[in-house]
Parts: structure tokens; C-alpha cells; sequence
């Protein structure tokens, strides 16, 4: 969220959300204003409902496309906007560097990418050093710092015990995760 906030609202067109689950960030970028169109990849249909549940719930902001598999429908799902002035969300539970092909990196290269890397998949180094090297052709790499959770500013939670406020603010990731910006070596 840091991330994106350092940007003006409308600096993106759009939003591409690939792994958009229940649409947290998609319809957060419309509800918030920060872009016109929201195009979610979502592989399983209760998330695909939800994603649309949520826009409606949140009063149908801005324009969104909801689509499936992002290895079957990606080329429909981006081709008709401006990848220049797009914003991509990865989040595929390892399934990142199958989807990040050199062919691909290449058709996003003027898009800012946020990834979140899943290194508990097999052969994860050689895929990892791999993309990085595919990825350093097209973009700048940086890591993104995760900021823990403050939850000492929460009153309602003053008494809880650590372990249970802590809890609270816990994904259940099996490990610390690692996210990466990719900004385009070509200005826009």
C-alpha cells in the first residue's frame, strides 16, 4: 500500500490484478479512486463471484473486468488497454515465474509490477535467478520492505495479550514473504 500511495491518484488508467481473490486491491483502486478500470485475473469462481459481490457492495465504482485463468485469458484481458499507464498486482502462489516469460515481461515492460515472490516452490533458486535475469532487460528491480503491523494504536485491543493481537494481524504465511516492484527501464 506504501507503494502505491507514493503515486498521484490517476497517474494509472489501470489496475491489472492477477490473483485477485476477493478483490481487495481491484476494488480498493476503484472505490479509492486511484484508477478508472480494474481488470482482475481470478482462477476460482467463488472469488470471481466474490470480486464482483464486493464492487457491487462498494456502489459499482469505476469499470471492472473480472476474468479467470490468467495462462488462458490473458491476451484478451489486456488488449484493449494502455499498458503504460497500468498498475499489475501478481500474487499466483508461485505460479509467478510460470506466468513471468520473457514474452510476457516484454508485452508488460512499460507497466509498474508489484510481485509477491513464493519461495516455497521446487527449484525455486534456479526459477527465481532466472526471472531476475529476464526481468533485468525490461525493468528495475527493488525490493519492496514489509512493515510489521502496529496493533498497539488499536484501543480495542489493549486487552488482548500480545500472542492474540498478533494473531489478529497474522496472514499465515509459512515464512517471510518477499515482494518486488518492477519499474520500466523506458520512460513512458
Amino acid at each position: 500500500l506504501d507503494f502505491i500511495s507514493k503515486y498521484k491518484k490517476n497517474y494509472f488508467e489501470n489496475f491489472i490484478d492477477i490473483g485477485a481473490a476477493d478483490g481487495y486491491y481491484g476494488i480498493g483502486m476503484l472505490h479509492s479512486l486511484y484508477v478508472k478500470n480494474s481488470i482482475c485475473f481470478e482462477l476460482t469462481e467463488n472469488g470471481r463471484n466474490s470480486i464482483y459481490s464486493n464492487w457491487e457492495t462498494n456502489g459499482s465504482p469505476g469499470e471492472l473486468k473480472i476474468f479467470g485463468n490468467i495462462f488462458e485469458d490473458f491476451n484478451e484481458g489486456i488488449n484493449s488497454i494502455n499498458l503504460s499507464k497500468s498498475l499489475i498486482l501478481i500474487d499466483i502462489e508461485g505460479a509467478e515465474f510460470d506466468f513471468l516469460t520473457e514474452k510476457n515481461l516484454m508485452i508488460l515492460s512499460k507497466s509498474i509490477i508489484v510481485i509477491e515472490i513464493h519461495n516455497w516452490i521446487e527449484n525455486f533458486m534456479s526459477k527465481y535467478e532466472n526471472f531476475l535475469k529476464i526481468a533485468s532487460k525490461y525493468f528495475k528491480i527493488n525490493i519492496l520492505k514489509r512493515k510489521e503491523r502496529n496493533t498497539l494504536t488499536f484501543n480495542e485491543l489493549r486487552s488482548f495479550t500480545d500472542d492474540n493481537r498478533l494473531l489478529l494481524t497474522s496472514e499465515g504465511r509459512p515464512c517471510l514473504m518477499r515482494f518486488l516492484s518492477l519499474e520500466p527501464l523506458i520512460e513512458n
